[in-house]
């Protein structure tokens, strides 16, 4: 898998360069708004309206450069799919490749783009949630930032276990996949029988997978958010704002913990897909 992403780095480096930039900038914004919005309550109450002028320009600001990386998204990305379908159809097929594999590697290339466009900003945006939101309460209370970095430990431990199941069910999900084809040619009952059961076997145990790893994230996350309720509303010298952004930064880091068992999800696939298309690409890079 690193190969290719590599690969399609180097080749659209200033597009993605700018569209990350873009994205970044987002997440920026977005890590600051529980801190204006506090303010702004703090300041409103004491009929002061500066915070509540520069959150409402922020937010424009912030509308503004959406708006252009949703269109500039677009247009990045899907030059980017049409370059890997077809080079992956033209030169695969000339290894020999049987139909079948050509036209399932064709539409799992998409995943790959899917990588790059959807990804890689939940990467981003789960970075700014989980380090910045940390660095944020900091500034209001040390013990509610223990008690979200000691929530890491097991969830991580969590992760680990289900990239590895994850890419095992994956493998044998593709594999099956790539007989689909084949297998609707002949169109024998049994076989396709066999084959349709098989595909939703392996779908159904990475649901079931993905479901209870969320499940086990959600009960510690319960957890996190009664200690941390607990904490704030014992410490006595908190404004009404500031009390919202210790629970807005808390929720951000919630969001950006959710996030984990959809990156384990995604990565362990395209690990699986990486292998098959590799030899490919070894030539071209």
């Amino acid at each position: 898998m690193p190969i290719l992403i590599n690969y399609l780095f180097r080749k659209y480096q200033k597009s993605l360069f700018l569209t990350y930039g873009l994205t970044f900038l987002e997440n920026l914004f977005g890590l600051l708004y529980p801190l204006l919005i506090g303010n702004t309550i703090n300041g409103l109450l004491r009929k002061n309206y500066e915070s509540f002028m520069l959150l409402i320009s922020l937010w424009l600001v912030h509308t503004l450069i959406e708006v252009m990386r949703n269109i500039y998204d677009t247009h990045t990305f899907t030059q980017i799919h049409n370059h890997l379908a077809i080079k992956t159809i033209l030169e695969q097929s000339q290894k020999g490749i049987t139909t079948s594999q050509l036209a399932t590697r064709s539409a799992l290339s998409r995943d790959f783009i899917d990588f790059f466009e959807q990804d890689i900003p939940r990467v981003i945006t789960s970075v700014f949630g989980l380090i910045g939101s940390l660095v944020m309460l900091l500034f209001y209370d040390q013990q509610i930032t223990f008690y979200c970095l000691l929530i890491l430990l097991p969830i991580v431990i969590i992760q680990v276990f289900v990239a590895r199941r994850s890419l095992i069910l994956n493998r044998h999900l593709n594999n099956s996949l790539e007989q689909e084809v084949e297998v609707l040619t002949n169109c024998e009952p049994e076989k396709v029988t066999r084959h349709y059961h098989s595909v939703a076997q392996y779908r159904i145990k990475l649901s079931n997978t993905f479901a209870i790893n969320g499940g086990i994230m959600e009960l510690l996350i319960i957890g996190l958010f009664v200690a941390i309720l607990l904490r704030a509303t014992s410490i006595t010298h908190l404004q009404i704002g500031d009390m919202y952004a210790i629970i807005s930064y808390a929720w951000n880091y919630r969001e950006a913990l959710d996030i984990l068992p959809i990156l384990m999800q995604q990565l362990s696939r395209l690990q699986d897909i990486g292998a098959r298309m590799r030899f490919n690409l070894l030539e071209v890079i």
